[in-house]
Order: C-alpha cells, then sequence, then structure tokens
C-alpha cells in the first residue's frame, strides 16, 4: 500500500514534467505558453487532489470494516 502512493506521485509528476517539456518545445507566443502550462499544472494538481480524497475514502471504508 505505501508504495501505491509512491507510483501514484512519480506518475503524477512524470506526467506534468513531460507536458511542460513538450508545451516548452513547441513554438508560440511567451504569454500564451505561460497560460498553457498554468493550465496544465493547474489540472494536473485537481487530479491529484480528487485521487487522493478518493484513497483516503477508501482508507476509511477499510478501517471502517477492520474496527467492526
Amino acid at each position: 500500500m505505501k508504495n501505491t502512493g509512491t507510483v501514484i506521485a512519480s506518475l503524477i509528476g512524470g506526467m506534468l514534467v513531460g507536458s511542460a517539456l513538450a508545451m516548452l518545445m513547441t513554438p508560440q507566443s511567451g504569454p500564451e505558453l505561460r497560460r498553457r502550462i498554468k493550465d496544465a499544472i493547474d489540472e494536473g494538481v485537481r487530479k491529484a487532489k480528487n485521487k487522493a480524497a478518493e484513497l483516503e475514502n477508501e482508507f476509511d471504508e477499510l478501517r471502517c470494516n477492520c474496527e467492526k
């Protein structure tokens, strides 16, 4: 279970770095590039928070089942 969190965090981090690099390699204006990078980071953060909430709910369910 401990490794799952590490794998998910690594996956999300890799996706963010890959997205940022892909955007940096495409020709576009500075303001447009910064907006796209910000949007990609915001989306990554949103997905990470959603996944953390899902994992927290699963953990709570497992904990409740063990207490019975």
